[in-house]
């Protein structure tokens, strides 16, 4: 099946073929990988491709996924190809207007604002460190923006899926 992949500026096609074995072939962009996925439980995927192993937590937000790799958290539109027409039309949330929200994946404490209110940023730009779990999670822009909310201090107790800050289009900054 054919996907339209956006990552923060990035748009990419991307075709998933299930093999026999289990794995999954992955064509972006004409580049062909093999790829052995699982998901353990729910929000956690295991992948090994070339060798290489990987674990990806990701969560269903409101206008796509929010995928967190190596403490990295990005979020993910993934349209197909009924999804993309639809989209084309006007129809289907989301899309490349609107706010990026940053929220947390748990429970933690805010230890550094990276930005300000007004603020314009470049996508994979730190924004803020959250510590969880005795981890400091630097979270990242997607996308290029203007940062407007900021509805955290250094310093605060914040909940699983808080929102920290937010970041518009620089269109609509």
């Amino acid at each position: 099946m054919a996907y339209e992949v956006q990552l923060g500026g990035l748009s990419v096609r991307a075709e998933v073929r299930e093999q026999e074995n289990g794995c999954f072939e992955v064509v972006v962009d004409d580049h062909a990988t093999v790829v052995d996925a699982r998901f353990p439980e729910p929000g956690v995927m295991h992948l090994v491709r070339d060798g290489e192993a990987f674990e990806v937590d990701v969560r269903a937000i409101e206008d796509g996924h929010e995928v967190t790799l190596y403490g990295t958290r990005y979020s993910v539109q993934v349209l197909d190809e009924r999804k993309k027409a639809l989209r084309g039309f006007g129809g289907g949330a989301g899309g490349r207007g609107g706010s990026e929200s940053i929220k947390t994946s748990m429970p933690g404490k805010v230890v550094a604002l990276l930005v300000e209110s007004g603020q314009q940023v470049s996508a994979g730009q730190g924004v803020v460190v959250v510590e969880a779990m005795k981890m400091e999670n630097e979270l990242r822009a997607t996308r290029d923006g203007v940062v407007g909310t900021v509805a955290v201090a250094e310093g605060d107790a914040v909940e699983g899926g808080a929102l920290l800050l937010e970041i518009a289009p620089l269109d609509e900054a």
